[in-house]
């Protein structure tokens, strides 16, 4: 497997049922019948995953991003909740832009574009929950609405006013008080993605120094 190591951050993403969808992961351990992950969660529970159930691993290295096709090969809860799986000899590098979700912490502004003005106006901090090439996951007290299009302003990792055009894509009432958002990017310059995901690289890079994963 090209560079994988224990502690290395995955993406599941589970293809099909019931809990079709993307989810985070670290490497392990590793054995000879295969690769043993940290467990699924999802809003804090752990998934039942079935056995064989078939799966898209993606991680990454300071150069490039892979993805490999595996399955469920056995599960345990005890003492943590545990996944092995099928370990492959086909892992193909991807385009970057594919990049799974860095989890990361900052803040971010929220925009919208104001009828009969030439300018967005800022309607709300946000706190950046996690970030790819294709979108981000926020947090914030003001309610938005599934297919809402926003304006971000990625502050600290673009240009003050570099506003991408981009949409909400999914809503989680976290609290009485914060809502999370999966916001995807609309229209976002090929540039801006490349800084974004060379961000990416080096928040990693400065993390592996300091021993965090």
């Amino acid at each position: 497997m090209k560079e994988l190591e224990i502690n290395q951050k995955l993406e599941i993403e589970v293809l099909s049922g019931s809990y079709q969808g993307n989810y985070l992961s670290k490497v392990a351990d590793f054995r000879d019948e295969g690769i043993i992950i940290t467990g699924l969660y999802r809003e804090g529970a752990p998934l039942p995953i079935r056995l064989n159930q078939a799966v898209n691993v993606y991680y990454t290295t300071d150069r490039a991003a892979y993805k490999f096709k595996s399955k469920i090969l056995k599960r345990t809860n005890k003492p943590i909740p545990l996944l092995l799986i099928e370990p492959s000899d086909s892992v193909k590098r991807i385009q970057r832009r594919d990049y799974f979700r860095l989890d990361v912490t900052g803040k971010i502004d929220v925009y919208k574009m104001i009828e009969d003005k030439s300018y967005p106006k800022k309607v709300s901090a946000a706190r950046l929950l996690d970030i790819s090439g294709g979108g981000i996951q926020m947090q914030l007290k003001k309610k938005f609405e599934k297919g809402e299009e926003i304006l971000l302003s990625l502050k600290n990792i673009l240009a003050p006013k570099a506003f991408i055009k981009s949409k909400i894509v999914r809503v989680h009432k976290e609290n009485d008080e914060f809502y999370n958002y999966g916001v995807q990017f609309e229209k976002i310059e090929d540039e801006q993605r490349e800084e974004i995901i060379q961000w990416i690289f080096a928040y990693q890079r400065k993390s592996r120094k300091k021993g965090l994963r």
